[in-house]
């Protein structure tokens, strides 16, 4: 079977949609979710990522044995589809299986890894100067941030193994413990989903929610093949919202600010080089830079 992101150029001839829509409904969920919604055959197709998607990870989740086997990008929790302002859209809800640290009750994950669930300030790794500063800031930020005491989040630079990832996991999970919510999400597949979220209708609304969202982690960001639209009409803006509304924001990245200047470009003319150099003020103005040399004892 294709993936599903081969299937899914919208009104392409060579598609037989009719052949799809057909073994969707034979899928008992999506068929009584299409019949109670009465879904004409234009909905379906426009929703045709939502469905293919709904019905892969669903078929997963019946043949899970438990969390560490668990093969979707949200672990732990199960998808579910739903209609809401016309428009179909996928949600999750915890798994039978999800009985961990009730923390997970305020991280919304998407696309990381499953050892989130159970990172501690306990296991960070106190190897060189740079950790040693991570460590003492996390533990500042969790001291004194509250919605009414803004504090700045991190940036954390550094080649690929270097731990930049768990790094924001600890802090997501610590930060949950204490009954904060955070928005954690592995960028480059981010960018993708807001992509895909255009022909759906529901772009606008995952923007608002990351715009709005109490503490957001961005992993590895630089990392996403380059597009002039989301870095101006969703990233942009979304930073701008929360420079301004006091919103703490935390980043890993492989690249420095400068470096991620220049990936943000894709000439040095003018426009581009002002262009990328607006969005890397503001996670300037929003974070701390943190550059990692050494790799963990604990990966």
């Amino acid at each position: 079977m294709k993936p599903v992101k081969d299937l899914l150029s919208y009104q392409d001839s060579n598609i037989d949609y009719d052949n799809i829509i057909d073994g969707l409904m034979s899928d008992p969920i999506i068929n009584k979710f299409i019949l109670d919604h009465d879904l004409t055959h234009e909905d379906v197709i426009r929703s045709l990522n939502v469905f293919l998607t709904f019905r892969d990870e669903f078929n997963s989740c019946s043949k899970c044995s438990g969390l560490s086997n668990c093969a979707l990008s949200t672990v732990g929790f199960t998808p579910k589809l739903e209609y809401n302002k016309n428009y179909i859209e996928l949600s999750y809800s915890r798994c039978k299986y999800n009985n961990l640290n009730s923390s997970s009750d305020n991280i919304y994950a998407m696309y990381i890894p499953k050892r989130i669930f159970n990172a501690s300030l306990d296991d960070f790794d106190l190897i060189g100067d740079t950790r040693k500063s991570i460590h003492n800031y996390i533990l500042g930020f969790i001291k004194d941030y509250s919605k009414d005491n803004f504090v700045k989040g991190m940036y954390i630079s550094g080649k690929y193994g270097t731990g930049k990832t768990y790094i924001l996991a600890i802090l997501a999970n610590e930060l949950a413990k204490l009954g904060h919510k955070v928005y954690f999400a592995y960028y480059p597949d981010l960018v993708r989903e807001l992509k895909s979220s255009i022909g759906d209708g529901s772009l606008e609304d995952k923007i608002s929610l990351i715009k709005e969202t109490e503490i957001l982690v961005l992993d590895d960001i630089g990392g996403e093949y380059f597009s002039e639209f989301i870095r101006d009409e969703v990233l942009g803006p979304i930073l701008q919202h929360r420079l301004l509304d006091n919103k703490p924001t935390f980043f890993s990245s492989n690249l420095s600010y400068n470096d991620l200047a220049r990936a943000f470009r894709k000439t040095d003319n003018n426009l581009e080089t002002v262009a990328s150099f607006r969005i890397v003020e503001r996670i300037k103005r929003m974070t701390v830079e943190f550059t990692l040399t050494e790799k963990p004892h604990i990966s």
